[in-house]
């Protein structure tokens, strides 16, 4: 079996900042009183950790080593969130942060916390943390995920597209049943998982020598046009938060498409505007930039109390320089050194990513099999 050379997915690391930017103007909108109709726009940025959810499932499998054990998967996984995530779970113990949720502790050092229906718990010390518990679960499932799906699933995007039609239609039937069970959905780690397993589905697509047929700049019309129908729908139907897991899954099938346009491009060595050095250093940063953004935004708040749209809109740029800032700090302070020495001397290689992966570290073409390289 040949390979043809390795490429580094420089384009999928830079998208990662771009997503955790749009979860960053998602909270600033809510909380900066003079963006008025500007900040609507905004209104649905939580989409932003539907790509991250999305973009797991394809780098994991795409990276994936056959002959890797689950120890090993597990440990780089430990390795790559853990750290951050205590370290924001401690910071929100001190007094002048408030008073946390002492009940919910242990499920959040566990990162259980997005299991409980019980918003509090979700949200309770990091609050962005709930979708770490959520990659937590699909880390927990995902060696023996990825050779279940590469044995049994001959026609991958097709699997793909019926999951999604599945998790409509399971949502529709328990929110029926129950408004609040749907609200539940939202951040439920075994329904979020549909959004994981469609990327890991595309990401083995495009290993057997699928070809995305739109270009890349078509890819990102698909996702803005697919990010306006989210933004309008709710208007047009009436908009409840349980609804914001339908709003979800309407994203995935426009964001696999831009994520498995960019890695085609960075696969075949195509140059491509996302692929230069300062934007593949914010996608690098952007796991720290997800975590810390809401602590830097609570600390920053005197800059978004202006009432007026051009005072509100200088604000929110000064806080996301702010957050940017600490971001950079925190990656070269606390990401890397605690991910180096957690994942051992042995194992050399980090992942510069947002929440979880790494797209930048070196990933081969290799028809016929789910193992591309090391992870």
């Amino acid at each position: 079996m040949t390979a043809v050379p390795s490429a580094h997915l420089r384009s999928l690391t830079s998208l990662r900042f771009a997503a955790a930017l749009l979860v960053v103007v998602f909270h600033l909108s809510a909380v900066a009183p003079g963006l008025g109709d500007v900040g609507r726009l905004a209104a649905a940025g939580y989409v932003g950790v539907t790509f991250f959810f999305v973009l797991s499932g394809f780098v994991l499998t795409y990276s994936w080593d056959i002959d890797a054990t689950a120890a090993r998967f597990y440990r780089r996984r430990f390795a790559r969130i853990y750290p951050m995530h205590l370290l924001f779970v401690a910071l929100a113990m001190l007094p002048w942060t408030g008073a946390p949720n002492w009940g919910a502790l242990p499920a959040n050092l566990t990162l259980v916390q997005a299991w409980s229906p019980d918003d509090a718990v979700v949200r309770s010390f990091s609050g962005v943390s709930w979708s770490l518990s959520c990659e937590f679960f699909f880390y927990a499932a995902f060696p023996f995920l990825v050779r279940l799906l590469w044995l049994r699933v001959r026609r991958p995007l097709v699997v793909g597209g019926v999951s999604i039609g599945l998790a409509y239609v399971v949502g529709v039937a328990v929110q029926r049943h129950d408004p609040e069970w749907g609200a539940w959905l939202f951040h439920l780690p075994a329904f979020r998982m549909v959004e994981f397993v469609a990327g890991s589905l595309a990401a083995m697509a495009l290993t057997r020598g699928w070809v995305p047929r739109l270009r890349v700049r078509w890819a990102a019309v698909f996702v803005v046009v697919s990010y306006l129908g989210v933004l309008l729908l709710p208007v047009a139907i009436g908009y409840r938060f349980e609804d914001r897991w339908a709003l979800s899954l309407a994203m995935v099938p426009s964001l696999v498409m831009l994520i498995a346009a960019n890695a085609r491009v960075d696969l075949v060595g195509a140059p491509s505007p996302l692929q230069g050095r300062t934007l593949v250093s914010l996608g690098q940063w952007s796991f720290c930039v997800y975590m810390a953004h809401p602590l830097v935004m609570g600390l920053t708040q005197p800059l978004l109390a202006s009432r007026g749209v051009y005072g509100s809109l200088l604000g929110c740029a000064l806080v996301i320089l702010a957050v940017v800032g600490v971001s950079f700090a925190l990656h070269v302070l606390v990401e890397r050194p605690f991910e180096r020495r957690l994942r051992g001397s042995g194992d050399s290689r980090l992942s510069g990513s947002a929440i979880e992966d790494a797209p930048e570290e070196s990933l081969s073409l290799a028809p016929g099999r789910s193992a591309i390289a090391s992870s």
